[in-house]
């Protein structure tokens, strides 16, 4: 089934129904769209392409959001900011080249702290270079790719008279398009003159308990080819648990983060192939094992198409949103000197694939694949190159790209470097493949909860991207198309011998 999650006045419905008390406040996957986190699964600056953001305040009430950009490697950041919405605000934003690296441009004009519009500024390697080396490579383009996310901090309101007009929310609310002070805002966080009134412990001055509400989109553009392929960002609603306080931090602050919700529990449907679904409440001992239980899957399905007729390219995107709390020192859950990562992951980044590879942390996967009349080759095919180790299969990066009949070491659609690819077999031009993260004999991808209840695989998300680049038309035609469709997904909960509840 489709990886889901019931909205708040669903869930409250049936835990009437079934009799389950404290239903309020556990993180899951909006299927409205809306939440007080948002993850955008990709962006890309190469092979010409530009990302371009959104993120949309519904509410009548101001927002404060982190908005940080992570490399894909290992999920080190590369840029934060706080940006702070007007009631009903659209906040805009694009990703560029710049130099040997990226970074973010805007011209739209809610507030940021410090000042991002009308100017593009670079991505930085603080995070990963010099005495902060992970083992990957230390330069710029390795900010090239990598994926986003928007966490709300709280929301913003007038309790104190920070400016001769009122408080925060007067000073973001646009008037004409245009905030009020901006100054004000800056000022708060000693970012120019004025009162530095966000100075510790004031950092909730006029921030109130975020309530979500928030979606967004990313845009993959490249106007040489005349391309775009659009996308929801995934959100999540019951980060914060009922009653929770504001999170607002300073800009570059590495918090709030994804392991910062204030919910340990986690509301996901199942069916485990039965047809029948379940609802699951799950209880973690930290509130990023929530967050990944609502991101697991065991199998992640989309189709292909790699006619050559037409010029047809596949690439497939598979993000690991959480990954970085199990696998990388600085973000961990708990604290080792172990090479073995946390479960659901397997080592820790820079150990490569059991064996001391670089600037990898390798998890096996298997895949199948099929055509359209469901034919499947009896030996199925693996990944090329092989990743370190040559144990088979595995995707070893936070941000990873599958391509299908693609040579190289850069994708042909997204220009990725971090690219494992799937050889056809012959006369397979189109059809469906089958991602798998459970092998089914032993417990290597498992999230257990304290309650018992365990999925199986790893928490992803992402897309499949098909491109058409036709020759086969009128002489001076542009005839290139592209399209974007979300994975699909299975997800596999069980306690004990019996389904999760």
């Amino acid at each position: 089934m489709k990886r889901t999650s019931l909205t708040t006045a669903v869930i409250a419905g049936l835990a009437g129904v079934a009799g389950i008390a404290n239903m309020a406040g556990a993180v899951n996957l909006s299927t409205d769209g809306t939440g007080s986190v948002l993850i955008y699964p990709y962006y890309t600056v190469n092979s010409n392409n530009v990302t371009l953001l959104s993120v949309v305040n519904t509410t009548g009430e101001g927002k404060a959001v982190k908005v940080r950009f992570l490399e894909a490697y290992n999920s080190r950041e590369v840029l934060d900011f706080n940006l702070y919405m007007s009631p009903y605000d659209v906040w805009t934003a694009e990703i560029d080249p710049v130099g040997a690296g990226a970074g973010v441009t805007t011209n739209d004009n809610s507030c940021t702290v410090p000042t991002v519009k009308g100017t593009t500024v670079p991505f930085v390697n603080y995070a990963y270079a010099g005495g902060n080396s992970d083992t990957g490579p230390s330069g710029l383009s390795r900010t090239k790719e990598g994926y986003v996310e928007l966490i709300e901090m709280g929301t913003v309101n007038n309790a104190t008279s920070v400016w001769k007009g009122g408080g925060v929310l007067n000073a973001i609310t646009h008037s004409n398009g245009v905030p009020a002070s901006c100054a004000t805002v800056l000022g708060g966080w000693g970012y120019g003159p004025g009162t530095k009134f966000w100075a510790a412990p004031n950092q909730q001055l006029d921030i109130g308990a975020p309530d979500g509400g928030l979606f967004g989109s990313g845009t993959i553009v490249n106007v040489g080819q005349g391309t775009v392929e659009g996308y929801n960002a995934d959100a999540l609603e019951g980060f914060y648990a009922a009653g929770s306080t504001a999170t607002h931090t300073a800009p570059g602050s590495i918090n709030p983060n994804l392991s910062n919700g204030t919910s340990k529990t986690a509301y996901t449907f199942n069916t485990n192939g039965s047809g029948n679904v379940s609802l699951a409440t799950t209880s973690f001992a930290s509130a990023v094992d929530a967050v990944s239980a609502v991101f697991m899957t065991d199998n992640v399905y989309n189709e292909y198409v790699v006619d050559p007729a037409y010029g047809q390219s596949t690439e497939w995107v598979v993000t690991f949103p959480t990954k970085r709390f199990y696998v990388d020192f600085p973000s961990l859950i708990k604290k080792t000197t172990t090479v073995p990562a946390f479960k659901p992951f397997d080592v820790i980044f820079g150990s490569g694939y059991g064996v001391g590879y670089a600037g990898t942390s390798c998890s096996p996967v298997s895949v199948t694949v099929y055509d359209r009349e469901e034919g499947t080759p009896t030996s199925q095919p693996g990944f090329s190159p092989p990743p370190p180790g040559g144990a088979g299969p595995a995707l070893c990066w936070e941000a990873n790209v599958i391509t299908f009949n693609q040579s190289g070491g850069t994708s042909t659609v997204l220009g990725s470097g971090l690219v494992s690819n799937i050889n056809l077999p012959t006369g397979f031009k189109a059809g469906w493949a089958n991602l798998s993260f459970d092998d089914g004999t032993t417990n290597q991808h498992v999230l257990t909860a304290t309650g018992g209840n365990a999925f199986r695989g790893l928490p992803a998300t992402g897309f499949s991207v098909e491109q058409t680049i036709n020759a086969g038309v009128t002489a001076g035609v542009l005839a290139n198309y592209t399209a974007l469709y979300n994975h699909k997904y299975n997800r596999l909960c069980a306690n004990g011998g019996n389904a999760c509840s």
